[in-house]
């Protein structure tokens, strides 16, 4: 039965502040921080004095305030019981695809990727992947396979003032060229991240389908370019797309 009581005002106020804290790494001063939330100064400062009491924020010497200590175990405690997560670390250790390669999960939030778990592999990458790490899902193999899956029209709102972040020379900045991006991801039925998060580095990324098509997370594997033939694409592609499949197929039968 669903409640029919309105939200909490302040809790509300809370939870979009721990948003915005999420996307911003170096933190937000208070000013900076109510408008992003649309929100007055007065009650934003409230919110936030009483969130750095409980150790979910910490504000710095500077004055910006930046997530706390305390997400960290909430983070862990979510991850453990999350039934992606789980069926990833079994599917890995049963099928042991690429295991000399890294291997990241991701979920699709908003114009993000956020990776949520990560297996590491024996041959070095060009970056290093932590858990709760935001990157732009244009720029990756891994959001631009979920991106693949979404309706033309999802894709096109979610980019509506085409503002496109960039990590590297490489990385998309115009709709047209994300538009012919997802439609050869599309053709493919896996996305190539070619120096476009990380100068030296490419990913193969696949989107793990939920039920009714649309995408519950990703997969994508990572690899330094000078090591990578076409050879070893293709082979990385057909094993990733495994993974991410018997992934699909578990959480199917929940």
């Amino acid at each position: 039965m669903t409640s029919s009581k309105p939200p909490v005002p302040s809790v509300a106020r809370a939870a979009q502040i721990l948003e915005a804290l999420a996307a911003a790494p170096d933190g937000v001063v208070l000013s900076d921080l109510a408008r992003a939330i649309g929100a007055p100064k007065s009650s934003c400062l409230a919110v936030c004095t009483t969130l750095v009491g409980t150790g979910l924020l910490v504000r710095t010497a500077a004055g910006a305030y930046q997530l706390g200590w305390k997400v960290v175990p909430l983070g862990r405690a979510y991850l453990a019981r999350s039934s992606l997560v789980v069926e990833f670390r079994r599917v890995d250790q049963e099928l042991r695809l690429l295991r000399d390669d890294t291997i990241v999960l991701s979920l699709l939030d908003g114009r993000s990727v956020v990776y949520v778990e990560t297996r590491p592999g024996q041959r070095p990458v060009a970056m290093a992947y932590e858990i709760g790490m935001r990157l732009p899902a244009h720029c990756t193999a891994s959001g631009k396979s979920q991106l693949a899956a979404l309706s033309d029209d999802d894709i096109v709102e979610r980019y509506a003032d085409e503002r496109f972040e960039t990590l590297t020379p490489h990385s998309i900045s115009r709709m047209p060229d994300l538009m012919a991006e997802i439609k050869q991801t599309r053709e493919n039925g896996y996305a190539i991240d070619d120096e476009e998060t990380a100068p030296g580095m490419m990913c193969v990324g696949a989107a793990i389908p939920g039920r009714g098509g649309r995408p519950v997370g990703a997969l994508s594997v990572s690899m330094v370019k000078a090591a990578v033939d076409a050879d070893r694409i293709k082979r990385s592609a057909e094993q990733i797309l495994t993974l991410s499949k018997a992934i699909a197929e578990r959480l199917c039968d929940f």
